[in-house]
């Protein structure tokens, strides 16, 4: 979906400038996100990444990210100097970088110019936790998630941004299991440990998703 906007979204701003968070590993994102930008003739003028709590379940406890300091407030500030100096800069990407992320589509098996696109079917389930509050049919951005007489159902491609489990209320979604999958085969850190930025609300998900 991120790859769809760059591609489509038309800024007629004079700076332009983005900003990409990433937990444990930014590998070669800038160059990702400056290439498409260029082949949509929508180039920018300031990149710069910002590390924060990782929500990648499979690998992180999401009670040990967010005691980790990251210093988020200080490089926020760094950022927000450069661009109110409208800086142009895109922050510089290593060959270990590129490497990484080689290493990781090779792995996962994914098709860069697609993304994760799984069905949520086969990934999540829904236990007997669920109340049918309908958060998480509210803040899938991809409405994946139905609230039916039979309970909440859940199908279609999955961009895995893992929103609607990580907002569940309940935590009544939990990872289903894919022993032979390279991404999940080891299921989650922490099963009981969810995270949502302190700053964003359930309101603003939902809010964001109806924004057409």
């Amino acid at each position: 979906m991120v790859r769809q906007f760059i591609e489509r979204a038309k800024q007629k701003a004079e700076y332009k400038f983005a900003i990409l968070t990433y937990g444990a590993r930014k590998c070669d994102a800038v160059e990702i996100w400056d290439g498409i930008s260029r082949k949509a003739g929508n180039a920018f003028d300031y990149f710069n990444t910002l590390i924060m709590e990782d929500n990648w379940l499979p690998n992180f406890d999401m009670n040990e990210q967010v005691l980790i300091d990251k210093h988020i407030p200080e490089n926020l500030e760094a950022i927000a100097a450069d661009i109110a100096a409208r800086k142009c800069w895109h922050e510089p990407v290593s060959e270990e970088e590129r490497e990484m992320h080689r290493r990781f589509m090779a792995y996962s098996r994914l098709n860069p110019e697609v993304g994760f696109f799984m069905k949520s079917e086969k990934y999540f389930t829904v236990t007997n936790k669920c109340i049918g509050c309908g958060a998480c049919v509210a803040v899938c951005p991809r409405g994946n998630y139905e609230l039916t007489a039979q309970g909440v159902r859940c199908q279609g491609d999955c961009e895995f941004c893992f929103a609607r489990i990580q907002n569940c209320p309940q935590k009544a979604i939990v990872f289903a299991k894919n022993e032979d999958d390279p991404l999940l085969g080891r299921g989650e850190k922490n099963p009981t440990a969810r995270y949502r930025n302190e700053n964003i609300s359930l309101m603003d998900f939902k809010t964001a998703n109806n924004q057409f």
